[in-house]
């Protein structure tokens, strides 16, 4: 009886502890297998397909070593986590050299795999996790199974080497042999080829995903039987949600059925929540991804993956780009989340981890800037420990570990993510709050200020994403604000209000939060005068103005320096000339500071806007002969797979200068987009070396086995992102410091790159400035450089080993002004 007392009371308080909305929760993403190692007995299953020494295989982590973690999980402050799929997958795929460890190729949908071990660890996981008022949510599949087949020329295949089987093992998923006319009749496959081309729907929803068998949800045989195992997860198991891998490649009309119909998901569990995986992004200031991902809201989902956030953090936060982007995004975001939830995040199992080629005060930035905007966010399993390999393991003995176990509670960045989101839960305007942008540059990176109200508080966000400490002047005066509440940085932002305008002064790569206050103060006349001006008349700017101050200093594009440049004042009157090429083409402001009799007597300008034009000069043009695409041996060959072409034969470049900005073409033998790369270009990416003659920089070359004599900023483009690093940090296994994006274009058969000045020391000439372009390709799925072995295959260089230099063609370039 007693017994029967403590388990009513236990269920009791686990039913109390779940009494929650899922806006308040921070979720933390867990891949099973690069996590920890719980039971060492399950990892060697007997086929090869283990071996913690390649990033392919099996590494040993399983749902036993997550239960041992939870205190290490529950310490950080999250209130669940999210699992990558458990189930029963195909071990290893021998036509792409790669192993399922990941659990997105599936042999069984009811089955654990077991590697990972069994249904009762799993139970215990829930149960565990449950009691610690934390949720569970599975990775699901619905789009796809493992590779057992394909169609090459209209021919079947089977993939006879798969391991452990040739098949799925679970009906009707196993009936999978087109050859077989009893599993031709059941149709539970789309019979179709891999898909070429992204922007087709037909092969989109109808073809295969990087060789993965697509299932025809059309049926209503593999409809039931979809709904049938994953029902099981729910009952069996007792998961609270869901998140939806590969959603855009399955028909919308599968989805109101999966969720909504008769045995659909969202009937088995109150609060179920689901959250779809459609990977779009828009481009700056428009917001065609959004539109499309908010039609989920309407088949099921309650829950959406924004990656058009996660894009635009990147690009704004670690690529340099206007904060007006963000400004745009996260505005958009209010009229989206009064449809469903939005879960946030800055990087997953997928994509390069954002740490990777930045600072830690950007992460930081990054992960504070998240905790501020209403939806659920999620933390990447090894963030907390600046994590840069997107799939290394948290356990000594996993890939990617080093040797060494990774679960420091004691870790600054452990204790900064705990920080974060106990201010987050401390604040609802963060989780509910409507969301208001007030400031932002539309030029490049800077300040951006927005207002997060709602009815219990409103919270003011001020974040500079500049290098350099930043000042920006509103023209109107905004409500007095309290102490901080929230800040990333040892340095805090200051605001200071004037009478008709408010002026915000912002230390570099910070963010600070403020708690506004109900009252608005009156501000008090100031007894300072300033008057000033600004123009361009083609070759200086003028600036110019009189005062009744007795100290003057000049701010150019807000970069604020204290004491600042100060200027000659003569009977109250200050002239200044700006050489425009130091600051480049485009629209710029100044900013002035007078001080009175005292240093608290002081008055600041408003912005003084200004644009400067520049024309373009061709600084050289070259071709490069066809065909040198092999390596500096010449032996070099491409991989397998016949998404492979010529991408990496490069057959001209053309230099030009608009200023200080330095443009660089590109013509590729061939551009392929196979990939649905959004900037245009895949199965490439170009490792360019800038070399300016008055430095000194570094010699080797970042993960590419090789060095020069010289080179002082790397530039890195790939067709889904692009990155300008310094040669500081740089070395064998790591980019130097990422100080900017490169705008990148497609544009008659060229690939355009275009640098500004300021990020590369707004040279006055290129006089002497060497260039070296590579190329290769990079594997965004492990987001390293492509491995290369004796023998090419699907994914993987030939005719080499993986000490030799990773460059298929290379071209020098060096600028000889007029």
């Amino acid at each position: 009886m007693a017994k029967a007392i403590t388990l009513l009371l236990l269920s009791f308080l686990v039913i109390l502890a779940f009494s929650f909305s899922w806006n308040d929760l921070v979720l933390y993403e867990i891949m099973i297998d690069r996590f920890n190692d719980g039971d060492p007995s399950n990892n060697n299953q007997g086929y090869y397909e283990y071996d913690p020494t390649n990033p392919a295989k099996y590494s040993g982590g399983d749902l036993k070593g997550i239960l041992e973690k939870i205190e290490y999980i529950k310490g950080l402050g999250v209130d669940g986590i999210w699992i990558t799929p458990p189930v029963a997958n195909q071990w290893w795929d021998p036509w792409v050299n790669y192993g399922g460890y990941h659990g997105y190729w599936a042999r069984n949908f009811k089955q654990v795999d077991e590697h990972f071990g069994d249904l009762e660890v799993y139970k215990e996981l829930s149960r565990v996790l449950h009691e610690n008022g934390m949720v569970l949510i599975q990775d699901i599949v619905v789009n796809h199974v493992g590779n057992y087949f394909k169609f090459v020329n209209g021919h079947f295949i089977l993939n006879k080497g798969s391991v452990p089987t040739s098949a799925p093992t679970q009906f009707p998923f196993n009936m999978n042999d087109y050859n077989n006319p009893e599993h031709r009749e059941k149709n539970i496959y789309h019979w179709t080829p891999d898909i070429t081309n992204y922007s087709d729907p037909k092969q989109r929803l109808y073809y295969q995903l990087a060789g993965l068998d697509d299932l025809n949800t059309e049926n209503p045989l593999v409809r039931d039987a979809l709904k049938d195992s994953y029902v099981f997860w729910i009952k069996e198991v007792g998961v609270d949600g869901f998140r939806v891998d590969t959603a855009m490649y399955v028909p919308k009309d599968f989805w109101r059925d999966f969720f909504l119909g008769e045995n659909g998901i969202m009937k088995q569990k109150d609060d179920f929540i689901a959250f779809g995986e459609v990977w779009l992004t828009s481009p700056p200031k428009d917001d065609t991804a959004e539109r499309e991902i908010e039609t989920y809201f309407e088949y099921g989902f309650n829950a959406m993956l924004d990656f058009p956030l996660a894009e635009e953090i990147r690009r704004v936060l670690k690529g340099g780009k206007p904060t007006s982007w963000l400004a745009y995004r996260i505005e958009r975001r209010n009229e989206i989340l009064n449809k469903g939830l939005l879960v946030t995040f800055i990087d997953n199992h997928d994509m390069e981890r954002f740490a990777k080629g930045t600072d830690l005060p950007t992460l930081k930035m990054a992960i504070g800037f998240l905790m501020t905007l209403p939806g659920m966010p999620v933390i990447y399993y090894g963030t907390e420990q600046i994590f840069e390999e997107t799939r290394a393991s948290m356990f000594a003995n996993g890939w990617g570990s080093k040797g060494k176990d990774h679960f420091d509670q004691n870790s600054p960045m452990y204790e900064f993510i705990r920080e974060a989101i106990n201010f987050r839960k401390d604040h609802p305007a963060t989780r509910y709050g409507k969301v208001v942008p007030i400031l932002s540059n539309d030029e490049n990176a800077g300040i951006l200020v927005y207002e997060l109200q709602s009815e219990e508080e409103n919270l003011l966000v001020v974040m500079n994403t500049s290098g350099e400490d930043r000042i920006r002047v509103t023209p109107s005066s905004l409500p007095k604000v309290a102490e901080s509440v929230f800040t990333t940085s040892s340095e805090k932002a200051r605001i200071v209000n004037q009478k008709d305008s408010t002026v915000f002064i912002v230390p570099a790569k910070s963010l600070t939060v403020f708690k506004v206050k109900s009252d608005i103060s009156s501000i008090g006349e100031t007894k300072i005068k300033l008057s000033a001006n600004v123009d361009f008349t083609g070759d200086k700017v003028r600036v110019w103005g009189d005062t009744n101050g007795r100290r003057v200093y000049i701010y150019v594009d807000g970069t604020y320096k204290i004491p600042g440049e100060k200027l000659d004042l003569s009977n109250g009157k200050f002239e200044v000339f700006i050489d425009p090429y130091k600051i480049g083409p485009g629209k710029h402001f100044v900013i002035l500071k007078t001080y009175g009799r005292t240093p608290k007597e002081v008055l600041y300008s408003e912005e003084l806007w200004f644009e400067i034009i520049i024309p373009t000069k061709k600084l050289l043009e070259l071709n490069d002969l066809p065909g040198d695409d092999h390596g500096p041996y010449g032996r070099y060959l491409y991989p397998t797979d016949s998404t492979f072409k010529h991408q990496m034969d490069v057959l001209g470049i053309r230099v030009e200068k608009m200023g200080p900005n330095l443009i660089i073409w590109i013509k590729p033998r061939e551009i392929t987009t196979s990939w649905n790369p959004p900037l245009g270009f895949d199965h490439v990416t170009f490792q360019i070396f800038l070399d300016d003659p008055s430095k000194t920089g570094k010699k080797v070359l970042p993960f590419q086995n090789a060095s020069i004599d010289d080179w002082d900023y790397e530039i890195f483009v790939t067709g889904w992102n692009s990155a300008l690093f310094s040669s500081e940090g740089a070395d064998e296994e790591h980019f130097g410091t990422q100080i900017g994006s490169p705008e990148v274009v497609v544009k008659d058969g060229w690939i355009k790159i275009i640098v500004k000045g300021k990020q590369i020391g707004s040279p006055s000439t290129f006089e002497g400035w060497r260039i070296y372009v590579t190329t290769w390709d990079y594997d965004g799925v492990e987001n390293r450089f492509r491995p290369i072995e004796k023998e090419p295959k699907a994914y993987i260089f030939g005719g080499g080993s993986n000490k030799d230099p990773y460059i298929m063609d290379d071209i020098w370039i060096q600028i000889e002004e007029d």
